[in-house]
């Protein structure tokens, strides 16, 4: 199911996908506070390490579904949606990442690796 709207995502049509995105999202939530309380859920998102990771997060997730809900041109509505649904999927890693141990600077060490941006100066070759 979540497969066909995937595929109607990238035909143009981004709500359903959004929806249902947001909603996974939202319901993922509300299992971890299920299994920890919303008092140590809500503080432990917004410590210190985790603030900024948090409001963009549930900001994006309330952006996407004000979106969803109000007529936009399809095009718009198609660039914004996809926007909010891949900054969605970043603050989720990065959030996640910050209750590993070194998850957060592994990963930076690895998109550095990955995009040829190590900090170790180039050698001088001398002839």
């Amino acid at each position: 199911m979540s497969f066909k709207f995937f595929i109607q995502l990238v035909e143009g049509r981004p709500v359903p996908f959004a929806l249902n995105y947001t909603l996974g999202h939202l319901l993922s939530l509300g299992a971890s506070w299920f299994l920890c309380g919303p008092k140590r859920q809500f503080n432990n998102m917004f410590d210190n390490k985790r603030k900024w990771t948090s409001v963009v997060y549930l900001s994006c997730l309330v952006i996407t579904l004000v979106l969803v809900f109000i007529p936009l041109l399809w095009e718009l509505k198609l660039f914004l949606l996809i926007t909010c649904i891949m900054v969605q999927f970043c603050a989720s890693c990065w959030y996640s990442l910050s209750y590993i141990p070194y998850g957060r600077n592994t990963a930076i060490r690895m998109a550095k690796r990955t995009l040829g941006l190590n900090e170790s100066p180039i050698p001088l070759v001398e002839t």
